[in-house]
């Protein structure tokens, strides 16, 4: 169960925003998509999202214009080379382009559980 946990979608495409809105916000989830140049309008500084959803062509940009949020799960999207060479930890799940969505909603449902259960 997800409810009353928060999930945001930095930077990233309007898709993958509207699908995790339809999946997850009837489990009470909260979803959100922030652009790097305008961070301040969804969430509030002092707000920590349970998991993040970043495409990896932004995960630079993701740490330096959210340092609070580097302990937090994330799912990374891109390529093939980046993931392979990422460290990997149980707090971080990568899908490579291109990607389903049952994908994604499974790698954060699972994040979300996890989340719960610690």
């Amino acid at each position: 169960m997800v409810n009353g946990q928060h999930v945001v979608v930095f930077d990233g495409l309007n898709e993958t925003e509207a699908v995790l809105k339809a999946v997850l916000e009837p489990q009470g989830c909260r979803v959100n998509r922030i652009r790097q140049h305008h961070s301040d309008s969804l969430i509030s500084r002092n707000e920590v999202p349970s998991i993040v959803v970043v495409y990896d062509d932004d995960a630079e940009n993701f740490t330096t214009s959210q340092p609070d949020w580097n302990e937090v799960p994330r799912v990374i999207i891109g390529s093939v080379s980046k993931t392979s060479t990422a460290q990997h930890n149980q707090s971080t799940r990568f899908l490579v382009q291109p990607f389903q969505y049952a994908e994604l909603i499974d790698s954060i449902e699972s994040l979300l559980n996890q989340s719960e259960t610690t």
